[in-house]
């Protein structure tokens, strides 16, 4: 279960419980009136947090290609005119 700890008392203690959630990689959620307003987490768990975003937001991108190909194929159009555009798109970005 993930510790709690109130945002004032938190405050006094800030460097203390850093030091804590890098050494046991356990999450602190911080609350204010019983609410949950924050998570304090490691930098290892900060980076499977965001590893894992960027993998979810790359499969949804491949999903809607998918679909976007198959809309223009079943258009009659050339789908080669999507991968020109990816490809034209990563060029400028």
């Amino acid at each position: 279960m993930d510790r709690t700890i109130g945002v004032d008392k938190a405050r006094a203690r800030l460097g203390q419980i850093a030091e804590e959630v890098a050494a046991d990689d356990e999450p602190v959620v911080l609350t204010r009136r019983g609410e949950a307003l924050a998570v304090i987490v490691s930098p290892a768990e900060y980076e499977r947090l965001t590893e894992a975003r960027r993998q979810v937001a790359q499969a949804e991108l491949r999903e809607r290609l998918t679909e976007v190909r198959k809309s223009v194929a079943n258009a009659g159009l050339d789908v080669s005119v999507i991968d020109e555009a990816i490809a034209a798109a990563r060029t400028v970005a």
